[in-house]
């Protein structure tokens, strides 16, 4: 699995790194329904607003057969992190439920 992040108009930071890392551990759990030698990657696009205190995390899953995107605000880094986080969890655990339930009718 292959993990990009970007910044913009904001300074990488040690916070924003565990955020990022907490999150992506949630979201690898559930990717362990793909084949280890398929091809996964994740970007995510942390920018801030220069104009204003408003954050936007946008994030990206290639999985061999679909292509998730998430773009989330909030008012702080890591409430935008988590909401973008939280968005794509739930339609990872959609496709993943969409995919066992063809698998089985398979049988």
């Amino acid at each position: 699995m292959r993990v990009d992040v970007s910044f913009k108009h904001l300074a990488r930071s040690e916070f924003i790194d565990n955020v990022i890392d907490k999150n992506l551990k949630k979201v690898e759990r559930r990717i362990k329904i793909f084949r280890r030698d398929d091809p996964i990657h994740i970007s995510i696009h942390v920018e801030k607003n220069p104009n204003r205190e408003q954050y936007f995390c946008r994030t990206h899953i290639y999985l061999p057969s679909k292509v998730l995107v998430v773009d989330e605000r909030g008012t702080n880094s890591s409430m935008a992190i988590n909401k973008a986080f939280s968005a794509i969890s739930k339609q990872l655990d959609k496709f993943k439920h969409k995919m066992e339930r063809h698998l089985r009718k398979k049988w």
